[in-house]
């Protein structure tokens, strides 16, 4: 991609992945060092596309400062249209938020409580700050 596709200034991209496990391993701490390393290289780019419900992408975006593209998962093996789309903030996607108001005794709409707080674009049981 970058052969056919060069900077326009010539400089060099490179792309470091020192996690290539294949699969997750929590009990080994080189293993999540490995996974820290990588997530904080992704915080580190100008631009930021992840997956959606991406740790990864969560923990990059937040620690980089980015408002990433996110590419939707398709449901019921059907492609989402659109494809993708951009987040409102930077921050992360809490994927299990409580639903229940104290005050009122009863389970609420979380998303809907106070207006700097959303559904995620990823989950629509999610919260973040926006």
């Amino acid at each position: 991609m970058y052969w056919e596709y060069p900077t326009l200034t010539g400089e060099i991209i490179g792309v470091h992945q020192p996690s290539q496990e294949g699969y997750q391993q929590t009990e080994k701490k080189m293993h999540n060092g490995k996974a820290l390393a990588e997530m904080y290289l992704l915080s580190m780019t100008d631009s930021l596309v992840t997956s959606a419900w991406s740790t990864f992408g969560y923990v990059a975006q937040g620690l980089g400062g980015l408002k990433p593209w996110i590419l939707y998962k398709p449901e019921n093996r059907t492609a989402p249209d659109p494809a993708c789309g951009r987040a409102m903030s930077m921050e992360p996607c809490f994927h299990a938020p409580p639903f229940y108001d104290c005050k009122a005794k009863t389970g609420v709409d979380t998303g809907k409580l106070v207006p700097h707080v959303r559904h995620c674009e990823d989950m629509s049981w999610g919260l973040k700050l926006v």
